[in-house]
């Protein structure tokens, strides 16, 4: 096996087997709630917008793009080299992640195997892999700092160490807008609901000490069975959306579907459509962390290809589906909450969706508190734990505040 991996010039990847990790089911979850949040409010909007047709076929064709980005990230940190290697002359570098390394002499006197040891000429040797791209540039770089992230050590390898800040930097700033418009769109259901008290941090207090709790989490495969608390949550969210597009229009909706538009009626529409599902599908800033996660990290790629799937088919059923179902009574053009008559129905759809972004922010502060306690040489062992605890709830702290002087300006539809 080994042989014929070296022969296609194919590196694998040796990132070590948890036990405890999670199963390709569990990461399915993870990736799929990574998705699915308060943008699924829109997504009838969308499909107004675009078109039944446009719609489906959009939405297969970003998740098939994102999946894409995902496999080339992941196929990157094939090509990096182990912290531990060991150079050509016995220096240290780092052994590489392959299973058949051959060092290649630049003016053609022979080649050593790494397997046997053996070496014609032990001078101006090269890394390079059987029928594929040069190592050298890689192989001379020296490792990245410590702490540094997988994200973090793709872009050292690839632009050095101005292309390492500035890839952490877009990540963290990523991410904390994320958690913030996540609060935002907290403070937006709880204040349209009689449970309001009218002040934001009072609010606020329950599920950002939800998702400061949730945070606490050692990665986050740990939070897998959050993530399907959270993707229930929106699915009942549906369910109570759906039975009262039925309360209104019963099947005419669906009776009329050959009447609705199919395609974008103007460019405005299209980009109003693209704006929407665009964010429908988000696992490639956290790619790295949903790998290093799972009990077999090999099978990253089947669990993500599981997780888009059920997103897609799920997406379909939220927005077609719901479009076609209030078409005779609503046209959306805005959340689809401005469907809901105010009554108890509306209120609970606003409850289970602050339930269900509660249960999504810790799958953001995770990774991005991983990060930062890299920068601060801060370990995973039980003896740095309060320091994580520290970070991550200062995290939550400085996203929380930002989003009540932020207001509900800063995430709309």
């Amino acid at each position: 096996m080994e042989q014929a991996d070296a022969e296609n010039g194919a590196f694998l990847n040796k990132t070590p087997t948890r036990p405890d990790g999670t199963t390709v089911f569990q990461t399915s979850l993870n990736a799929g709630k990574l998705c699915v949040g308060t943008g699924t409010l829109a997504l009838p909007f969308a499909a107004e917008k675009g078109g039944l047709a446009l719609n489906v076929l959009g939405l297969g064709l970003i998740g098939l793009w994102n999946y894409y980005s995902a496999n080339c990230l992941l196929r990157c940190v094939e090509y990096l080299p182990d912290i531990d290697a060991v150079d050509v002359k016995g220096a240290v570098r780092g052994s590489f992640s392959m299973t058949d390394l051959q060092l290649e002499d630049l003016s053609g006197y022979g080649t050593m195997d790494s397997n046997s040891g053996t070496n014609k000429e032990p001078t101006k040797h090269r890394f390079s892999i059987i029928g594929s791209m040069p190592f050298s540039q890689i192989g001379s770089r020296p490792p990245p700092p410590n702490g540094t992230t997988t994200y973090g050590s793709v872009a050292w390898y690839a632009s050095g160490p101005k292309g390492l800040m500035a890839t952490e930097f877009l990540i963290i700033l990523l991410f904390f807008g994320i958690l913030i418009s996540y609060e935002v769109a907290m403070q937006g259901f709880i204040n349209d609901t009689p449970l309001t008290t009218g002040s934001r941090r009072v609010d606020l207090l329950i599920p950002s000490a939800i998702v400061a709790l949730l945070s606490c989490a050692p990665d986050i495969g740990f939070l897998s069975k959050f993530s399907g608390l959270g993707l229930l949550a929106v699915g009942l969210s549906f369910i109570v959306i759906s039975w009262q597009g039925f309360e209104d229009n019963g099947f005419s909706g669906f009776r009329n579907t050959l009447e609705l538009n199919l395609w974008p009626e103007s460019v405005s529409a299209a980009s109003s459509w693209f704006g929407v599902v665009v964010f429908g599908y988000g696992v490639v800033p956290f790619v790295f962390n949903i790998r290093d996660s799972m009990a077999n990290p090999q099978q990253v790629g089947l669990a993500l290809q599981i997780g888009l799937v059920l997103v897609y088919v799920g997406y379909i059923m939220m927005s077609n589906g719901i479009r076609v179902l209030f078409s005779p009574s609503h046209v959306f053009d805005g959340d689809v909450l401005q469907a809901m008559p105010n009554n108890w129905i509306s209120l609970i759809v606003r409850l289970l969706m602050t339930f269900a972004v509660s249960l999504s922010a810790p799958l953001i502060v995770v990774p991005c508190a991983e990060l930062i306690e890299g920068k601060l040489a801060i370990d995973k062992t039980q003896k740095s734990f309060h320091k994580r605890i520290v970070v991550r709830v200062g995290i939550c702290i400085i996203c929380t505040v930002f989003s009540m002087f932020l207001g509900s300006g800063f995430v709309h539809i």
